[in-house]
């Protein structure tokens, strides 16, 4: 499966709010508290990655499994 990037809305513990894979130039906002991780993903993963499975670890600035 192909990589494609993608946006992630976390808040301060890393748990997952949004995700989502920009088009051209678009800017993801987040809320108060809330932070956007950029990274490079597996296409079929999206789904997971969404569906709480998984949270952003800051310290490390990756995205592990729960």
């Amino acid at each position: 499966m192909a990589k494609v990037k993608v946006s992630i809305v976390h808040d301060q513990a890393g748990r997952i709010m949004s995700v989502a894979r920009p088009a051209e130039k678009v800017v993801v906002l987040s809320g108060d508290g809330q932070s956007v991780f950029e990274t490079e993903v597996e296409e079929d993963s999206v789904v997971e990655l969404a569906g709480g499975s998984h949270r952003v670890d800051v310290q490390k600035n990756s995205i592990v499994g729960y």
